[in-house]
């Protein structure tokens, strides 16, 4: 049980650190769109701020449930890539279908997969609410705003 807590924890931090690294590595392509495009209207700017946005969670995402994948085929829970990632991805998002189960050897392991899902929805969430936060400042909503 402990190797497998040790070894969950290990790759939950490498791939919470590889989603706070790609959320901070946006921030300056975010602000050159943000400068390229202000002549364009608030409109085209704020479109291609929430499309960039949107693409860096998304390969975030992918990149840390193929990190995942790969951590399941190498410890042995699948012999193919396409079930560990399958497997990997219904955990990541805690949907947890059950068709494939790990032994009790790696159930402790795989909870690490969940929590890390888990953590990395709710950094991305905030991520995006700063980033509409800042293209819809209060004084723009008009009247009534909360």
């Amino acid at each position: 049980m402990t190797a497998q807590v040790l070894l969950g924890s290990c790759f939950l931090t490498v791939c919470a650190l590889v989603h706070v690294g790609f959320m901070a590595l946006s921030i300056p392509a975010m602000a050159t769109v943000h400068k390229r495009f202000h002549h364009n209207g608030k409109v085209v700017r704020s479109a291609l701020l929430l499309s960039l946005a949107l693409m860096i969670i998304v390969a975030a995402h992918t990149i840390q449930i193929w990190t995942w994948a790969f951590a399941f085929t190498s410890v042995g829970a699948f012999d193919d890539i396409a079930a560990s990632f399958y497997f990997a991805t219904v955990t990541y998002t805690t949907l947890g279908y059950g068709d494939l189960t790990l032994g009790e050897g790696l159930r402790i392991f795989a909870t690490f997969g969940a929590i890390t899902g888990l953590l990395t929805f709710g950094i991305s969430t905030a991520f995006l609410i700063a980033v509409i936060g800042r293209l819809l400042p209060p004084e723009d909503l008009g009247p009534g705003h909360l």
